[in-house]
């Protein structure tokens, strides 16, 4: 199976980690995955603008390397190919990392649906959005995020825009349970493992659009023994203590439970070979030559 993967642009995010995580694994089952910018290689900036010139330009590159599959990141990789008319069709599949905040909530809720089954997506809420998608919750590598044996020390926190927390509210809930914390800045490159298990206790409150919890399963996989985190940005029903608002945090905080996460991880077969797995099925069942 060849797989072409259009993505915005080339980074270092979440995206990033995932298709590195995923091309590895495809390769290894004897398929081939290639991944290509819209802005880095094909030097496309604006989505709206770049609609006819991106739909030329992956027509030319899928016909002339004979690819089985598109596999769009996001609904502004997606909209290209399906306005003013689907291209690709049954060869198409798009992935929905996060819920578009404003405006562009309403285009990927169109583009969603337009794409129906071949709508993949990493997190539960968006399932319930989109009822014909499939779940393909993501994963973390359990190599690079492992419990370091370290003596844990501090109330950890990530400052990233999907938070719905601040540094100041961080440090308040600090000093009042006298517990030291620390902040790990997202555009700052740091061992994140090496953060994590600095943590006794790891706290997240992202937004209602946030993913499929990424830095939920890196804690949890470095083995961070209590977490606090709420009810969104799960791919899965993580078995953490989850509050409702800001307002309950603290106490959370103060009566969370020490638990075996990574344990919890590995026996949920949370894995990136899984991942895999599930979407060459879904490649298979439902692209070109399937029946759906």
């Amino acid at each position: 199976m060849k797989v072409l993967v259009l993505v915005k642009e080339i980074g270092f995010g979440g995206v990033e980690t995932l298709l590195k995580n995923i091309s590895k694994k495809f390769e290894k089952k004897g398929h081939k995955m290639d991944i290509i910018s819209r802005q880095n290689d094909l030097k496309l900036k604006n989505t709206f603008q770049s609609i006819f010139p991106l739909r030329r330009k992956i027509k030319q590159i899928m016909k002339k390397n004979n690819y089985d599959v598109i596999y769009t990141q996001d609904w502004n990789m997606a909209l290209p190919l399906l306005f003013p008319y689907p291209i690709f069709r049954k060869k198409h599949f798009c992935f929905f990392h996060a819920t578009q905040k404003g405006k562009g909530f309403f285009v990927q809720f169109i583009v969603g649906n337009l794409l129906g089954k071949r709508l993949l997506t990493g997190d539960i809420r968006n399932k319930k959005r989109y009822a014909k998608s499939t779940l393909v919750a993501t994963s973390v590598n359990l190599d690079d995020f492992k419990p370091l044996y370290k003596k844990r020390i501090y109330l950890g926190w990530t400052s990233k825009p999907s938070e719905n927390l601040t540094k100041e509210e961080i440090k308040e809930i600090g000093i009042r349970l006298k517990i030291p914390v620390m902040i790990a800045e997202k555009n700052i490159p740091i061992d994140m493992n090496e953060f994590y298990n600095k943590c006794r206790i790891y706290v997240s409150l992202p937004f209602k659009e946030a993913g499929g919890g990424g830095t939920y399963m890196e804690v949890m996989a470095a083995g961070v023994p209590r977490i606090v985190g709420n009810m969104y940005a799960e791919g899965y029903k993580f078995p953490f203590d989850k509050v409702e608002s800001f307002r309950s945090l603290e106490e959370a905080i103060s009566k969370s439970k020490k638990r075996d996460y990574r344990k919890w991880m590995k026996e949920s077969g949370i894995t990136w070979e899984n991942h895999v797995k599930k979407l060459i099925e879904l490649f298979a069942t439902r692209g070109q030559n399937g029946k759906n």
